[in-house]
């Protein structure tokens, strides 16, 4: 079952969360805790720092489903490498970043581009992508 697309906007900033590919690395929670705190029903409160902190934070964001658009700014493009790179976390997901074509179970194709995270554990409820599951059941890699 898929979660809905959560949208936190301000006069200066719109950020989108989607938490059905979100791997809870952290990075958002760490980077601004004033911003993102998980203890709100209402987690993001992007009017909590400067727009252009808040964007930055989101641009670290190492599963996509952290995104943000500047108001009276075009989207920001990402610049993708041609080259495609691939690691795998401790304990955790496949990140990917670049450019690809994914194919996913059904033969169903599509291009992607940025970064997202893969699940590893095979406890998603999303697949092929992280949904944070790893946390959930334990899973270690493999040495």
């Amino acid at each position: 079952m898929s979660k809905r697309l959560q949208v936190y906007a301000t006069p200066e900033i719109v950020v989108t969360f989607d938490p059905n590919i979100c791997m809870h690395s952290g990075v958002c929670l760490r980077g601004a805790p004033e911003v993102f705190d998980v203890r709100r029903p209402d987690w993001v409160h992007a009017e909590a720092a400067p727009a252009d902190e808040v964007a930055a934070v989101v641009g670290r964001c190492p599963s996509g489903a952290l995104q943000a658009v500047r108001s009276g700014h075009p989207p920001n493009r990402v610049t993708v490498s041609p080259e495609v790179r691939l690691s795998a976390t401790r304990n955790g997901p496949l990140l990917v970043q670049g450019a690809v074509t994914l194919t996913r179970p059904d033969g169903t194709a599509e291009s992607r581009s940025g970064s997202f995270s893969l699940c590893r554990c095979g406890q998603t409820q999303n697949t092929p992508f992280c949904d944070g599951s790893h946390l959930r059941v334990g899973f270690k890699s493999p040495r």
